[in-house]
């Protein structure tokens, strides 16, 4: 679940007074570094336990709520001070949590940082080239299939599953032509072929119990549909479902044909197959189609 930007703030004072009264003279690193960012990350974390870095083994210490990773390719670079604490730098911190992360968690972590502005693209694709550490060949599949412009950490997942389901290249974010809210601020889809006229909106709790939010998506799917655009309308309960990813890919797939005389190529790939530039996908994805 994404948190609001006020959650985020909470839990990095909580973590501050956590790591000063724990005085950690180690720096700090995965969630917890994430924490002091932040940022929000893609996997569970238990709130008590703090984490640091240390070069090799024979510098770790048992102490009740520190668990401490080793990385012997740390270097005095890699270090930040943030609130009179030692902590990874955010690239630093996302490499050394990779071993840990799948390549949809990856993905998820860099959209994330980069929308914070942790770092942007370029900074993190050279640190990666640079570096030695476990789980890079998982990392250099999430750099090819990072998309600038993601608003969420579910967005993300949701563009990537369905483009390892066929879907081509997504617009995110897509401002609609001509179409506005009655305030006048512009109508956008957060997933969008915009050739095809089809759409894809995350809904989140939040568009369920703010009675303001259900207006506008109601305004927002009643306006599509008489500009003829396919909305199609995503829950958390969808996004943990095969079968029901299977079919919104294939729901997806018939307009498409129907649209456009082609039926797609709709073979599931793993998101390792589908960071190969040599897919269809990516032909099909610079045509356009």
């Amino acid at each position: 679940m994404t948190r609001t930007q006020t959650q985020l703030n909470d839990v990095r004072t909580r973590t501050i007074r956590q790591c000063k009264t724990a005085q950690i003279r180690n720096p700090l690193c995965g969630a917890t570094a994430l924490k002091l960012y932040g940022t929000e990350f893609p996997f569970a974390d238990d709130p008590d336990t703090l984490h640091v870095m240390v070069r090799d083994a024979s510098h770790r210490r048992r102490t009740a709520h520190i668990r401490a990773h080793t990385w012997n390719q740390l270097q005095s670079t890699d270090i930040l001070y943030t609130e009179g604490l030692q902590v990874l730098s955010p690239e630093a911190t996302a490499v050394t949590l990779a071993a840990k992360l799948d390549i949809m968690q990856q993905v998820m972590l860099l959209e994330a940082m980069v929308r914070n502005q942790l770092f942007t693209f370029p900074m993190f694709a050279d640190y990666v080239h640079k570096r030695t550490f476990h789980g890079k060949k998982r990392t250099l599949a999430a750099l090819k299939l990072y998309q600038a412009g993601s608003a969420s950490m579910t967005e993300t997942a949701l563009r990537l599953e369905l483009n390892r389901r066929g879907i081509p290249r997504l617009a995110l974010n897509y401002v609609v032509p001509n179409a506005w809210y009655p305030n006048r601020a512009s109508i956008t889809f957060d997933l969008a072929l915009p050739e095809m006229m089809i759409a894809w909106e995350y809904q989140g709790d939040h568009h369920r119990t703010d009675k303001a939010q259900y207006r506008r998506d109601a305004y927002k799917g009643n306006l599509a549909r008489s500009k003829h655009w396919t909305l199609f309308d995503v829950t958390y309960d969808d996004l943990r479902n095969e079968q029901r990813l299977n079919e919104l890919a294939l729901h997806a797939a018939v307009i498409i044909a129907q649209r456009t005389g082609t039926v797609p190529h709709m073979e599931i790939l793993t998101l390792q197959q589908l960071a190969d530039r040599r897919r269809l996908f990516w032909k099909r994805s610079s045509l356009g189609t």
